[in-house]
Protein backbone atom coordinates (compact mmCIF):
# COMPACT_ATOMS: atom_id res chain seq x y z
CA UNK A 1 0.00 0.00 0.00
CA UNK A 2 1.16 3.34 -0.99
CA UNK A 3 0.33 6.85 0.42
CA UNK A 4 0.78 10.19 -0.19
CA UNK A 5 0.55 13.09 2.46
CA UNK A 6 -2.23 16.07 1.74
CA UNK A 7 -0.91 17.85 5.20
CA UNK A 8 -3.65 18.40 7.19
CA UNK A 9 -5.89 20.84 9.26
CA UNK A 10 -6.29 21.62 12.56
CA UNK A 11 -3.01 19.43 13.10
CA UNK A 12 -4.70 16.14 11.74
CA UNK A 13 -2.79 14.29 9.32
CA UNK A 14 -4.59 13.78 5.75
CA UNK A 15 -3.25 11.03 3.45
CA UNK A 16 -3.98 9.67 -0.23
CA UNK A 17 -3.98 6.29 0.21
CA UNK A 18 -3.49 3.33 -2.35
CA UNK A 19 -4.20 0.06 -1.96
CA UNK A 20 -3.01 -3.42 -3.28
CA UNK A 21 -5.62 -3.32 -5.99
CA UNK A 22 -4.93 0.44 -6.92
CA UNK A 23 -7.99 2.00 -5.28
CA UNK A 24 -7.16 5.59 -3.84
CA UNK A 25 -8.81 6.79 -0.64
CA UNK A 26 -8.12 9.62 1.67
CA UNK A 27 -7.27 9.43 5.55
CA UNK A 28 -7.43 11.46 7.74
CA UNK A 29 -5.56 10.67 11.21
CA UNK A 30 -6.02 12.78 15.20
CA UNK A 31 -3.24 14.74 16.04
CA UNK A 32 -3.01 13.52 19.76
CA UNK A 33 -5.13 11.49 21.80
CA UNK A 34 -6.89 14.49 23.69
CA UNK A 35 -8.04 15.62 19.96
CA UNK A 36 -9.50 11.81 19.30
CA UNK A 37 -12.90 12.56 20.63
CA UNK A 38 -13.26 15.61 18.17
CA UNK A 39 -12.00 13.91 15.39
CA UNK A 40 -14.40 10.93 15.47
CA UNK A 41 -17.19 13.29 15.89
CA UNK A 42 -16.31 15.22 12.45
CA UNK A 43 -16.27 11.69 11.23
CA UNK A 44 -19.45 10.83 12.82
CA UNK A 45 -20.83 14.68 11.37
CA UNK A 46 -19.78 13.50 7.57
CA UNK A 47 -21.00 10.07 7.57
CA UNK A 48 -24.41 11.17 8.58
CA UNK A 49 -24.73 14.21 5.92
CA UNK A 50 -27.25 13.32 3.67
CA UNK A 51 -29.11 16.61 1.84
CA UNK A 52 -29.36 16.93 -1.76
CA UNK A 53 -28.30 18.25 -4.42
CA UNK A 54 -24.84 18.66 -2.32
CA UNK A 55 -22.66 15.44 -1.22
CA UNK A 56 -20.26 14.44 1.07
CA UNK A 57 -17.41 11.88 0.31
CA UNK A 58 -18.61 8.95 2.05
CA UNK A 59 -16.73 7.68 5.29
CA UNK A 60 -15.98 4.27 4.36
CA UNK A 61 -13.97 3.44 7.44
CA UNK A 62 -12.28 3.90 10.97
CA UNK A 63 -10.39 2.69 13.69
CA UNK A 64 -6.88 3.42 16.23
CA UNK A 65 -3.47 3.46 14.66
CA UNK A 66 -0.94 1.50 16.77
CA UNK A 67 -0.24 4.78 18.75
CA UNK A 68 -3.95 5.00 19.81
CA UNK A 69 -4.64 8.08 17.52
CA UNK A 70 -8.52 8.03 15.62
CA UNK A 71 -8.35 7.89 12.22
CA UNK A 72 -11.34 7.69 9.16
CA UNK A 73 -11.33 6.98 6.07
CA UNK A 74 -13.03 8.38 3.34
CA UNK A 75 -14.27 8.61 -0.28
CA UNK A 76 -11.55 10.55 -2.85
CA UNK A 77 -13.05 13.57 -4.58
CA UNK A 78 -10.66 14.51 -7.39
CA UNK A 79 -11.71 18.03 -7.96
CA UNK A 80 -10.81 21.88 -6.88
CA UNK A 81 -12.21 24.12 -4.47
CA UNK A 82 -14.87 25.94 -4.78
CA UNK A 83 -12.76 29.38 -3.53
CA UNK A 84 -10.57 28.43 -6.54
CA UNK A 85 -13.44 27.33 -9.01
CA UNK A 86 -15.32 30.64 -8.42
CA UNK A 87 -12.18 32.60 -9.45
CA UNK A 88 -13.08 31.32 -13.24
CA UNK A 89 -16.50 29.83 -13.50
CA UNK A 90 -19.08 31.19 -15.13
CA UNK A 91 -20.95 33.91 -13.81
CA UNK A 92 -24.35 32.89 -14.86
CA UNK A 93 -23.85 29.42 -12.98
CA UNK A 94 -23.63 31.46 -9.75
CA UNK A 95 -27.29 31.36 -9.17
CA UNK A 96 -27.39 27.32 -9.47
CA UNK A 97 -24.51 27.51 -7.33
CA UNK A 98 -25.85 29.27 -4.43
CA UNK A 99 -29.62 27.85 -4.71
CA UNK A 100 -27.51 24.60 -4.12
CA UNK A 101 -26.38 25.47 -1.37
CA UNK A 102 -29.20 26.96 0.64
CA UNK A 103 -31.29 23.74 -0.36
CA UNK A 104 -28.45 21.73 1.17
CA UNK A 105 -28.17 24.00 4.35
CA UNK A 106 -31.52 25.33 5.12
CA UNK A 107 -34.33 23.35 6.75
CA UNK A 108 -37.10 23.61 4.33
CA UNK A 109 -39.44 23.94 7.63
CA UNK A 110 -37.09 25.69 10.43
CA UNK A 111 -38.23 24.91 13.82
CA UNK A 112 -40.30 27.00 16.12
CA UNK A 113 -38.28 26.73 19.74
CA UNK A 114 -39.83 26.38 22.92
CA UNK A 115 -39.08 29.60 25.39
CA UNK A 116 -36.94 27.01 27.51
CA UNK A 117 -35.24 25.99 24.26
CA UNK A 118 -34.45 29.33 23.52
CA UNK A 119 -32.90 30.21 26.93
CA UNK A 120 -31.35 27.61 26.32
CA UNK A 121 -29.70 28.82 22.91
CA UNK A 122 -29.04 32.15 24.67
CA UNK A 123 -27.04 30.70 27.24
CA UNK A 124 -24.84 29.15 25.00
CA UNK A 125 -24.04 31.95 22.96
CA UNK A 126 -23.76 33.98 26.05
CA UNK A 127 -21.01 31.65 28.08
CA UNK A 128 -19.38 31.69 24.91
CA UNK A 129 -18.98 35.28 24.82
CA UNK A 130 -18.35 35.69 28.30
CA UNK A 131 -15.08 33.38 27.58
CA UNK A 132 -14.06 35.61 24.78
CA UNK A 133 -13.95 38.76 27.07
CA UNK A 134 -11.77 37.16 29.19
CA UNK A 135 -9.26 35.75 26.39
CA UNK A 136 -9.63 38.93 24.96
CA UNK A 137 -9.54 41.69 28.06
CA UNK A 138 -5.95 42.92 27.08
CA UNK A 139 -6.13 43.39 23.45
CA UNK A 140 -7.26 47.22 24.18
CA UNK A 141 -8.95 47.25 20.75
CA UNK A 142 -12.38 49.33 20.38
CA UNK A 143 -13.43 47.16 17.75
CA UNK A 144 -13.60 43.93 19.24
CA UNK A 145 -15.03 46.05 22.38
CA UNK A 146 -17.63 47.42 20.42
CA UNK A 147 -18.42 44.11 18.81
CA UNK A 148 -18.28 42.01 22.01
CA UNK A 149 -20.69 44.43 23.84
CA UNK A 150 -23.32 43.97 20.43
CA UNK A 151 -22.99 40.40 20.65
CA UNK A 152 -23.68 40.04 24.03
CA UNK A 153 -27.17 42.63 23.84
CA UNK A 154 -28.06 40.24 20.75
CA UNK A 155 -30.77 37.69 21.19
CA UNK A 156 -29.55 34.45 19.88
CA UNK A 157 -33.26 32.65 20.76
CA UNK A 158 -33.96 32.60 16.93
CA UNK A 159 -30.66 30.51 15.88
CA UNK A 160 -32.37 27.34 16.11
CA UNK A 161 -30.49 24.37 16.38
CA UNK A 162 -29.78 22.13 12.87
CA UNK A 163 -27.56 20.24 11.25
CA UNK A 164 -24.31 22.28 10.69
CA UNK A 165 -21.50 21.27 8.57
CA UNK A 166 -19.34 23.36 11.21
CA UNK A 167 -16.83 25.10 9.13
CA UNK A 168 -18.01 26.17 5.81
CA UNK A 169 -15.96 28.17 4.01
CA UNK A 170 -15.34 27.89 0.41
CA UNK A 171 -11.77 26.02 0.74
CA UNK A 172 -14.01 22.91 2.47
CA UNK A 173 -16.37 22.74 -0.62
CA UNK A 174 -14.59 20.57 -3.92
CA UNK A 175 -16.50 21.03 -7.24
CA UNK A 176 -15.82 18.35 -9.80
CA UNK A 177 -18.05 17.76 -13.25
CA UNK A 178 -19.86 20.42 -11.72
CA UNK A 179 -21.06 18.67 -7.97
CA UNK A 180 -20.23 20.28 -4.81
CA UNK A 181 -18.79 18.38 -1.95
CA UNK A 182 -18.70 19.30 1.39
CA UNK A 183 -14.80 17.90 2.78
CA UNK A 184 -13.46 19.06 6.35
CA UNK A 185 -16.78 18.96 8.63
CA UNK A 186 -16.13 20.27 12.29
CA UNK A 187 -17.44 20.07 15.42
CA UNK A 188 -18.71 23.31 17.04
CA UNK A 189 -19.69 25.11 20.35
CA UNK A 190 -22.85 24.74 19.11
CA UNK A 191 -24.68 23.21 15.65
CA UNK A 192 -27.11 25.62 13.41
CA UNK A 193 -27.03 26.08 9.63
CA UNK A 194 -27.43 30.00 10.67
CA UNK A 195 -23.54 29.51 11.81
CA UNK A 196 -22.57 27.69 8.37
CA UNK A 197 -24.21 30.59 6.41
CA UNK A 198 -22.64 32.96 8.46
CA UNK A 199 -19.02 31.58 7.65
CA UNK A 200 -20.15 31.36 3.58
CA UNK A 201 -20.14 34.91 4.02
CA UNK A 202 -17.33 35.46 5.82
CA UNK A 203 -15.13 33.94 2.47
CA UNK A 204 -17.53 35.50 0.00
CA UNK A 205 -18.04 39.09 2.34
CA UNK A 206 -14.82 39.30 3.94
CA UNK A 207 -12.43 37.08 1.52
CA UNK A 208 -11.21 35.25 4.11
CA UNK A 209 -10.04 32.58 2.16
CA UNK A 210 -8.22 35.13 -0.02
CA UNK A 211 -6.46 37.27 2.44
CA UNK A 212 -2.50 36.11 1.99
CA UNK A 213 -3.40 36.31 -1.80
CA UNK A 214 -1.82 39.61 -3.18
CA UNK A 215 -2.76 39.72 -6.56
CA UNK A 216 -7.26 39.05 -6.79
CA UNK A 217 -8.55 39.90 -9.87
CA UNK A 218 -11.43 42.40 -9.91
CA UNK A 219 -13.23 39.35 -11.98
CA UNK A 220 -12.71 37.14 -8.80
CA UNK A 221 -14.18 39.99 -6.38
CA UNK A 222 -17.08 40.52 -9.19
CA UNK A 223 -18.09 36.78 -8.99
CA UNK A 224 -17.47 37.33 -5.11
CA UNK A 225 -20.55 39.70 -4.85
CA UNK A 226 -22.85 38.14 -7.16
CA UNK A 227 -22.04 35.00 -4.54
CA UNK A 228 -23.09 36.77 -1.99
CA UNK A 229 -26.10 39.31 -3.42
CA UNK A 230 -27.65 35.81 -4.53
CA UNK A 231 -26.62 33.83 -1.09
CA UNK A 232 -28.32 36.70 0.95
CA UNK A 233 -31.86 37.28 -1.67
CA UNK A 234 -31.84 33.01 -1.28
CA UNK A 235 -32.10 33.41 2.66
CA UNK A 236 -34.02 36.93 2.52
CA UNK A 237 -37.06 34.21 0.81
CA UNK A 238 -37.00 32.32 3.21
CA UNK A 239 -37.56 35.00 5.96
CA UNK A 240 -35.87 38.46 5.60
CA UNK A 241 -35.59 38.87 9.30
CA UNK A 242 -32.37 35.87 8.87
CA UNK A 243 -30.44 38.12 7.07
CA UNK A 244 -29.47 39.98 10.65
CA UNK A 245 -28.70 36.56 12.45
CA UNK A 246 -26.06 35.22 9.92
CA UNK A 247 -23.79 39.24 10.09
CA UNK A 248 -24.42 38.49 13.99
CA UNK A 249 -23.69 34.75 13.02
CA UNK A 250 -20.48 36.38 10.88
CA UNK A 251 -19.28 38.79 13.41
CA UNK A 252 -19.27 36.41 16.44
CA UNK A 253 -17.07 33.78 14.32
CA UNK A 254 -14.61 36.86 13.67
CA UNK A 255 -14.10 37.75 17.38
CA UNK A 256 -13.37 33.89 17.95
CA UNK A 257 -10.40 34.33 15.62
CA UNK A 258 -8.87 37.23 17.69
CA UNK A 259 -7.45 35.14 20.22
CA UNK A 260 -5.61 33.05 17.60
CA UNK A 261 -3.98 35.77 15.63
CA UNK A 262 -0.55 36.51 15.84
CA UNK A 263 0.77 38.64 13.00
CA UNK A 264 -0.07 42.29 12.39
CA UNK A 265 -1.50 41.79 8.67
CA UNK A 266 -3.69 39.39 9.67
CA UNK A 267 -4.59 41.81 13.08
CA UNK A 268 -4.70 44.53 10.95
CA UNK A 269 -7.30 42.87 8.16
CA UNK A 270 -9.83 41.57 10.60
CA UNK A 271 -10.07 44.90 12.36
CA UNK A 272 -10.89 46.28 8.73
CA UNK A 273 -13.66 43.48 8.13
CA UNK A 274 -15.03 43.18 11.66
CA UNK A 275 -15.29 46.98 11.52
CA UNK A 276 -17.23 46.78 7.95
CA UNK A 277 -19.85 43.95 9.33
CA UNK A 278 -20.66 46.03 12.50
CA UNK A 279 -21.37 48.42 9.93
CA UNK A 280 -23.82 46.49 7.97
CA UNK A 281 -25.69 44.95 11.18
CA UNK A 282 -25.92 49.04 12.13
CA UNK A 283 -27.73 49.29 8.47
CA UNK A 284 -29.84 46.63 8.74
CA UNK A 285 -31.02 47.28 12.24
CA UNK A 286 -31.74 50.75 10.96
CA UNK A 287 -33.90 49.64 8.30
CA UNK A 288 -35.76 46.72 10.29
CA UNK A 289 -36.63 49.64 12.78
CA UNK A 290 -37.93 51.52 9.63
CA UNK A 291 -40.03 48.78 8.33
CA UNK A 292 -41.57 48.56 11.82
Amino acid sequence: MNNYNLGGHSGCQIYLMESDDGSVYVRKISKDREYNKRLKLQSEKQAAFSSAPIKAPKVLNSGYTEDGLYYFDMEYIQGITLAEYIKTMEIGKIKGLVEALVASIVPKTPDDLTAEEQCRVIDVFNNKIVNLRVVLENKNNDIIDRSLERLAQHDWSKLAPSPCHGDMTLENIIVKNDQLYFIDFLDSFYDSWFLDVGTLLQDVQVMWSYRFQKDISMNTVLRLIVFRDLLLLEIKKVNPAYVLEIYYSLLQKLIRIYPYTEDELTYQFLNEKTNLVLQSINRLEKAMGEDV
